[in-house]
């Protein structure tokens, strides 16, 4: 009965042992608010039908004040001396979208749209201007780089940027992240790719809307 009592002693300052506290590594919000915001989705269509898909791929909602979007106006640098900065509010859910569109896109957009920005704002693109997702550093500042679409002074020409093998994509498309892609990619060379096998988009054609919002 001895040996027995001191078998489940041992047993029992094991498991106590593996299962402590791991709060550690539970990616805390500051954690997942860095490297979980990404672009799951960009238009770029007729008239004034653009707009960009945000997707939080945590696993705890994030606070959106943390983020702060910023476009480029052919070939300038990121924010365009303010002119195409835009500060987050509010709060995203865990796996779910914020939609940010401009206020004459067509109605269906603007009807899943949770935010709708007159001229002039970062989803003023054409093609062939950037637009990116920053996070706060230690200081607070927004300089850590989450996610891109283009190239910060840099201006393809009028026919934009290609994807997956498709010239100018980024003008007269709509872009889909691939299922497969679960965070953002501050290498755009890369995150194009060449073909569609290699690229993280697929490649939709102009005024294609109908995976807006069901990330």
């Amino acid at each position: 009965m001895k040996k027995i009592f001191i078998i489940l002693l041992i047993i029992s300052f094991v498991s106590c042992s593996d299962g402590g506290d791991d709060s550690s590594n539970n990616g805390g919000n500051s954690n997942n608010e860095v490297v979980n915001l990404y672009f799951s989705e960009y238009a770029e269509g007729s008239s004034n039908n653009k707009y960009v898909e945000i997707y939080n791929a945590s696993s705890t909602s994030v606070d959106l004040s943390n983020y702060l979007i910023k476009g480029t106006n052919n070939g300038t640098a990121w924010g365009d001396n303010g002119e195409r900065e835009l500060s987050l509010t509010g709060t995203l859910a865990s796996n779910s979208v914020y939609i940010i569109s401009t206020d004459a896109a067509d109605q269906s957009i603007l009807n899943k749209a949770d935010l709708s920005l007159p001229y002039e704002s970062p989803v003023h693109y054409n093609g062939n201007d950037a637009i990116g997702i920053f996070g706060k550093d230690s200081s607070g500042s927004f300089t850590v780089v989450l996610d891109v679409i283009g190239v910060e002074s840099s201006d393809p020409g009028p026919a934009g940027w290609n994807v997956a093998g498709v010239s100018g994509a980024t003008k007269d498309h709509t872009l889909v992240r691939k299922a497969s892609v679960n965070k953002g990619n501050t290498n755009w060379e890369n995150s194009a790719g060449t073909s569609s096998s290699d690229s993280e988009w697929e490649v939709k054609d102009i005024d294609d809307w109908t995976s807006l919002g069901s990330r």
